[in-house]
């Protein structure tokens, strides 16, 4: 039997520091972020701040078609203008090389670097244009004129998948880039024994990841060798999709990912902004800028997936969750990329929070002439909860059950396996549920009459610790590696091939090792996600950063560690174990003379070994079982993070605004290795889940134009609009985590949305279905209301859409 990665680093362990010697880890605000300084006095560089020597620049021509035909593309006006230095199409690029996301998954890649004959969105690349300088090539490149045929453009996601609808990309295939089944159990017996039943419909909109530094990317072409800055989430996948979108080898790219200003998911796939550069950096033999405008990181990036939901499910009526069915229609817009996950990670995350046995469930992402839907922060946990949520409140109601009881009936437990396959670990739902309800005054919400104007909601979700999938095909399925060096001198290095995309994790990885080796967080220099000086990582994406690659770095200092203290063992005659390394010593507890600096322990060391330096290596990977999303059973993560949510809402029932007043957030994330790291990404998911249930979306008229590609007119919220937050961190030490940490970066934006949404729905007597609750589409309910009644508002178009749909393709 193969050896399992914990066997091989079981020795490694014996030499790690003990909890309750822990002097930075979960000690609060112990130490700062290492980033701090470059980032507040503007000296951090970012992707827009690499200014090399004879710099060219790039700038893209845009489809104003949502579908249409390539008939003609003429630069001649375009080449007239001074300064210009050349120009692309998607003939200069090799055929079939299209750009994806996953690896396994390459036939599923959709996207030409430049579309050679078809466009499929609005702001689609045709054409790309170089100058000498930003302003001329945008001139140049409003000179270029593209001949189109216009196509009918398929804008609703149920009308996609239509038998008579336009093909977007492939004939026959009923316009589904990809659909997925889960099932498990007997729901057709369960449903037809039980108590209760139901059916709902819901539907989330699309937003944007609205990150502050847009979307780029720099080139330089010397020695063969292409050298890329860019502003990426995962510079070894993005090295993969440059490489292959060029036609070249891997060896021949080096990607560098400077700091990032927000990512959210936005920045996972490869666009022609970074491969154009590329080109034109061989073409022209100068180094090449191309920096998105906002209105383009809009129109042709990526976007949070539109859902629409059925649900049904089953009770007794004493609450007991049965059985559940569900259908996702994810709007996946023009192409595939990262955004083929979400449809997948829909049903996984409808598996949980609670407890069901029985499920049959299935997810269809169809494509439209929208902008590519992709991931973003809660990879459709957001969308799936706030769904599912509000359906649980429902049926609370219809039951005549407290909405906190269901859920702390149901709520998974420590070590629960469910029903298609994951396994939980430790979990701590109902304190978290309890904690919130009591620091929200659950007890006596019935101080808020419903339609009152005032009202209190909660909510519950689970999310994954560390997705597993490494997204590149890699040895033993590693998601990443780290390796750390000692130094004689009295440092340690960490090269790491983890991406900050302003989360922190950097932050964390310095701290792992700074603690085990009893430094000082500034004697520990960090060398981070450049494909050639650092290793493997597959990126920051699905809350796997602290978890994955705080666990390779905690195994590669530990390598180290072992190794130096294995040498002063020999030494003193005693176990590695015996030996303590703190502030800056190296020594044996109550022994005077066995008490040495870490300058002398390592200086030591390579004395006795030929000078070589103390270096370890060490990788993380999820030992689960690599076909899941084909078979879609069997365990995702090594880990899962649980969250509750608790909002205290005002409307004004003249005019539908909200006002949301207060918030409590209750986080289950292990030990919460930097605290105020944790604390401030809890805040910026009530930030994000206020604008989701609230304020953000993208709007399009009837030919695919989005009409609010803009910070000025799409509307989120700011920091004047947030409400008092109260973070709860609910920690129990998990096992597979670093030094006992779980995520806190993803899941902790899933119960927002549904904490909200039933408060309001509290608070205006109505159900709302439907996002974002604007204060016109309320205003216009409750109008409604009045006048005839009706209390259920949105999605009421689903049953007749969902009626309609025609059956799943079967599988080959």
């Amino acid at each position: 039997m193969a050896m399992k990665s914990k066997e091989y680093y079981a020795e490694i362990e014996s030499v790690y520091k003990k909890p309750e010697d822990y002097e930075l880890a979960g000690k609060g605000n112990a130490y700062v972020r290492i980033d701090a300084e470059a980032k507040v006095t503007g000296k951090a560089v970012y992707t827009d701040d690499v200014d090399l020597p004879g710099m060219y620049y790039c700038k893209l021509v845009h489809s104003p078609y949502a579908h249409a035909n390539i008939v003609s593309i003429d630069f001649s006006e375009a080449l007239k203008v001074p300064g210009v230095k050349g120009v692309l199409t998607g003939q200069d690029f090799p055929e079939g090389h299209n750009l994806g996301n996953p690896e396994a998954f390459k036939e599923l890649a959709d996207k030409e670097p430049l579309c050679r004959k078809k466009v499929r969105m609005v702001g689609d690349e045709v054409a790309a244009v170089c100058a000498i300088s930003e302003e001329i090539a945008t001139e140049a490149a409003a000179l270029v004129k593209v001949e189109y045929e216009p196509l009918p453009p398929v804008l609703d996601p149920f009308e996609s998948m239509a038998p008579d609808a336009p093909a977007i990309h492939y004939p026959d295939s009923s316009n589904l880039s990809i659909f997925t089944v889960m099932k498990a159990g007997d729901t057709e017996k369960v449903f037809a024994e039980a108590d209760y039943t139901d059916r709902h419909y819901y539907q989330t909109q699309e937003m944007v990841h609205a990150a502050i530094e847009p979307h780029g990317a720099v080139a330089k072409y010397e020695n063969g060798e292409w050298t890329v800055w860019t502003t990426t989430q995962g510079a070894y996948v993005s090295r993969y999709w440059i490489a292959w979108g060029l036609g070249v080898p891997e060896s021949q790219v080096r990607v560098i990912k400077p700091m990032v200003g927000g990512g959210f998911g936005g920045k996972l796939d490869v666009f022609a902004h970074e491969l154009c550069p590329c080109k034109f950096a061989q073409m022209t033999g100068h180094p090449v800028k191309c920096i998105l405008k906002r209105d383009e990181v809009f129109l042709c990036t990526r976007t949070r997936h539109p859902i629409s939901f059925e649900i049904e499910s089953a009770f007794t009526k004493e609450g007991k969750l049965l059985a559940k069915r569900c259908q996702h229609i994810l709007d996946g817009g023009a192409y595939g990329g990262s955004g083929i996950a979400a449809n997948t990670l829909s049903l996984i995350c409808a598996t949980f929070p609670y407890k069901v046995e029985n499920i049959d469930m299935t997810a269809r992402r169809p494509y439209t002439n929208h902008p590519a839907s992709g991931a973003m922060r809660g990879y459709s946990a957001c969308q799936v909860h706030f769904a599912h949520e509000i359906h649980m409140d429902e049926v609370a109601n219809d039951l005549h059950i407290d909405p906190l009881q269901l859920r702390r009936q149901n709520g998974i437990t420590p070590y629960y396996t469910g029903p298609t396959g994951l396994e939980f670990t430790s979990c701590q739902f109902d304190e978290a549920l309890v904690k919130c309800a009591e620091a929200i005054d659950w007890e006596h919400r019935d101080k808020y009459p419903i339609g009152s104007g005032e009202a209190i909601g909660l909510s519950g979700s689970g999310f994954m610790s560390g997705t597993g999938f490494p997204v590149l095909v890699t040895p033993h399925y590693c998601s990443s590696s780290t390796i750390v060096r000692l130094n004689r001198e009295g440092y340690a290095v960490v090269f790491s091939g983890a991406n900050d995309i302003g989360q922190g994790c950097d932050t964390v990885m310095t701290m792992i090792v700074a603690e085990e080796l009893g430094l000082r967080m500034d004697e520990v220099k960090l060398v981070q996600s450049d494909t050639t000086t650092t290793p493997w990582d597959a990126g920051s994406f699905g809350s796997r950063v602290t978890f994955l690659g705080g666990n390779a770095c905690r195994r590669a200092v530990g390598d180290a560690k072992l190794k130096l203290l294995s040498h002063w063992a020999e030494e003193w005659g005693c176990k590695p174990s015996d030996i303590t390394m703190k502030d800056h010593r190296v020594f044996i507890k109550g022994d005077a003379e066995k008490n040495i600096s870490y300058n002398e322990a390592c200086f030591g060391y390579e004395e006795k070994n030929f000078g070589r330096c103390v270096a370890g290596v060490g990788s993380f990977a999820h030992e689960g079982d690599k076909d899941i999303y084909v078979k879609n059973v069997g365990n995702y993560a090594t880990a899962y993070s649980f969250s509750a949510s608790a909002a205290k809402v005002k409307v004004d029932m003249e005019t539908g605004a909200v006002k949301l007043q207060d918030f409590v957030f209750g986080h289950d994330c292990g030990r919460p290795l930097n605290l105020r790291a944790v604390e401030g990404q809890i805040e910026g998911s009530v930030l994000l889940g206020y604008g989701f249930t609230c304020y953000e979306e993208c709007v399009y008229n009837k030919e695919g134009k989005h009409m609010n590609p803009s910070f000025r007119d799409y509307r989120f919220p700011t920091a004047l609009d947030m409400p008092h937050i109260k973070t709860i961190i609910c920690s129990e030490v998990d096992p597979e985590g670093p030094m006992g940490a779980k995520e806190a970066g993803e899941g902790s934006t899933a119960p927002v949305g549904s904490a909200i949404g039933n408060a309001i729905n509290y608070a205006t007597g109505l159900t709302l279905r439907e996002l974002p609750i604007t204060p016109e589409k309320l205003w216009r309910a409750l109008k409604e209301h009045e006048k005839t009644g009706k209390t259920c508002f949105g999605a009421e178009d689903l049953p007749e859409k969902f009626a309609a749909m025609p059956p799943l393709p079967q599988r080959d």
